[in-house]
């Protein structure tokens, strides 16, 4: 089965603190920028990781609200580095022609940091399927590279390093754990790089096989046990994909995912824990933690069994919804800011931070001003979407559109489903409301809505 932890509500977070004013904080040079983006955290997966809630977010913004707009990792990570849609980017699936090789490597937020005078860095995964250009490639943009370069990329063990185009092997030993070599490579290039510099560390942590360090091991045998309605739904016979998901867990399965998938990914997060630990202590050192920005992300959710479904990709909250945490170095109190937040403002806030223009429009908006505790106007809605291959009955969905408010999501297949959850009520859409008289009139509006959302251009930078 493919494979996350309770569904999180949405629309009902709240504003509970604010940052220090813009005022206490006057930048005199561009921030360096860290961020570390790992794969497949859902969003309640770093309950357990003490070193990014003691060091990130007690020092930072925790956005509850943050989305992606597609949950698959070549689209996800492409939308990080482009701040567009993947409609706009044309990065719509991890594999084939309308992955890789449709992204435009040559203006991303690396070429515009880069050519701004930053000194960048990627150590970790990049994008699923970029050996196809060959084995020693570098993307324009980043001057220090290390990245994966087995295939697949998702490897604990045994697997081989493109380092600034020379390829570096590591066996099965307990020093060539891929989170404990990556750590090394970032802490290193953290104590030596010159400022500004931008580093996206990227570790392989939780994805499946999801195998954790030596160490970690066990460490987390006694947890408690998944009890939301909607994990193993007992009912889905709204749901208009039932035929492909007709029979529940078995208690096997529900042991396997509980038992195995579960802790697996958690166990495999403490090794990322610690490195958070790490890099945040070498920047201290080094006396550049004061100027440094620090992004906390995931590529994407992930389902752990809820719906009876498995993975990512589908439009559900425990696939769209992951953390999003940022230490920066004006912040005096932790908050936690409830703005709808998307992965397509990654790129743009951070080109906003450095002072430079993204060489590309954007989709996604600058999340600085509310870094600085300030509330502009903002979005009220955002589109989710998944144009790539259509996987059922494989176990994923057929292509989708959908919006997302602070009531209700609303979902459009291509192949003429429909669904509708109004959160306000069903925070762990159970029950698919589409086509129900009551809701007519909000589904209507929804309909036109998600149209607009969809055809809208992005913005001109």
């Amino acid at each position: 089965m493919k494979a996350v932890l309770a569904a999180p509500m949405v629309g009902l977070a709240v504003l509970v603190g604010v940052a220090s004013p813009a005022h206490a904080h006057v930048a005199s040079k561009p921030p360096n920028v860290v961020v570390i983006v790992t794969d497949d955290e859902r969003y309640d997966a770093n309950a357990t990781m003490k070193s990014v809630h003691r060091l990130l977010a007690a020092h930072g913004v925790t956005f509850t609200e943050f989305h992606v707009t597609t949950s698959e990792c070549c689209p996800g990570r492409a939308s990080m580095l482009t701040g567009q849609y993947s409609h706009h980017h044309h990065v719509v699936g991890n594999f084939g022609k309308t992955g890789y090789p449709q992204f435009d490597e040559s203006n991303t937020l690396a070429t515009w940091l880069s050519g701004a005078g930053y000194s960048t860095a990627l150590v970790g995964k990049y994008l699923n399927d970029y050996t196809i250009y060959g084995n020693h490639h570098v993307p324009p943009g980043w001057r220090t590279w290390i990245a994966m370069d087995s295939v697949p990329e998702e490897k604990y063990y045994n697997y081989t390093l493109n380092v600034d185009r020379r390829l570096v092997h590591h066996g099965r030993a307990a020093k060539d754990y891929s989170t404990t070599v990556f750590s090394n490579q970032a802490a290193h290039y953290l104590q030596t790089a010159k400022e500004p510099f931008f580093l996206y560390y990227a570790p392989i942590a939780p994805h499946l096989p999801a195998i954790p360090a030596p160490t970690d091991v066990g460490a987390l045998h006694s947890l408690p046990p998944m009890h939301e309605p909607s994990f193993d739904e007992r009912n889905i016979s709204d749901k208009p994909w039932r035929a492909w998901h007709s029979r529940t867990l078995s208690e096997g399965g529900v042991d396997y995912v509980q038992d195995e998938i579960r802790k697996r990914q958690l166990e495999s997060l403490r090794a990322v824990d610690r490195s958070v630990a790490r890099l945040v202590s070498v920047l201290r050192r080094r006396g550049t933690l004061d100027r440094t920005v620090i992004f906390y992300v995931s590529d994407n959710g992930f389902l752990l069994g809820e719906h009876r479904l498995g993975g990512k990709i589908w439009p559900y909250e425990e696939s769209m919804h992951v953390p999003l945490i940022v230490r920066t170095p004006w912040t005096t109190v932790p908050s936690r800011d409830d703005h709808f937040v998307l992965n397509t403002d990654l790129a743009t806030t951070i080109a906003d931070l450095a002072g430079v223009s993204p060489g590309r429009p954007q989709d996604g908006r600058s999340l600085v001003p509310l870094l600085h505790g300030r509330s502009p106007a903002w979005r009220v809605d955002f589109l989710e979407e998944y144009r790539g291959q259509p996987l059922l009955p494989e176990g994923g969905p057929p292509r989708f559109k959908a919006v997302h408010d602070r009531r209700f999501l609303y979902v459009e297949y291509d192949n003429g489903w429909r669904e509708l959850y109004d959160h306000r009520v069903d925070p762990y859409e159970l029950r698919n409301v589409a086509n129900v008289p009551k809701y007519a009139g909000y589904q209507a509006r929804l309909a036109r809505r998600l149209h607009a959302l969809y055809t809208a251009p992005a913005r001109p930078s």
